[in-house]
């Protein structure tokens, strides 16, 4: 009797198991197929020879952010859009580190949530996604700070709080 409760239990959980991942790939399948594309464009339309990081940046208008080398090593970035492509050397830029910090400087209370390179009015910036909590203990309010990306000069920031 133990022995079929145990063999029951290990059968329903293998199956949520199961289900679970199912749903998440078709969930994911979708992104999984852009992310391919632009990276797969990336490749035929720069000097890209080998991705390691995807990600997704949804401005005004979305563009996958292909992180790679090209032929000699050396480390780039790829904005892919619809109908544009933009492409940077690393160095020719500012680090996430360097957004990260320019951040701190001007909110010492935020709390990095995220920080990706993206594309804001036709200029490459780097977006940092954080939060600040109130001083009274309350819920935190979230922002959206950008920053160029050559030189880090601060653009704008984005309040999500309805005030």
């Amino acid at each position: 009797m133990k022995y079929k409760v145990i063999a029951s239990a290990v059968v329903v959980l293998g199956l949520i198991v199961y289900l679970s991942i199912f749903i998440f790939n078709k969930v994911q399948e979708d992104e999984w197929k852009v992310q391919r594309s632009a990276v797969q464009t990336a490749y035929e339309k720069t000097i890209l020879t080998e991705a390691d990081k995807v990600e997704t940046f949804v401005g005004d208008q979305p563009f996958t952010v292909v992180h790679g080398m090209d032929k000699i090593g050396q480390r780039l970035i790829v904005w892919v859009g619809q109908d544009q492509i933009y492409t940077q050397m690393e160095t020719d830029g500012i680090t996430a580190d360097q957004a990260g910090q320019l951040l701190m400087a001007r909110q010492p209370a935020a709390e990095i949530m995220r920080l990706i390179p993206g594309v804001l009015n036709g200029a490459l910036v780097w977006e940092a996604f954080y939060k600040v909590m109130p001083e009274d203990a309350g819920r935190g309010h979230f922002y959206y700070d950008y920053y160029n990306f050559k030189d880090g000069a601060y653009i704008d920031t984005y309040n999500l709080n309805i005030n």
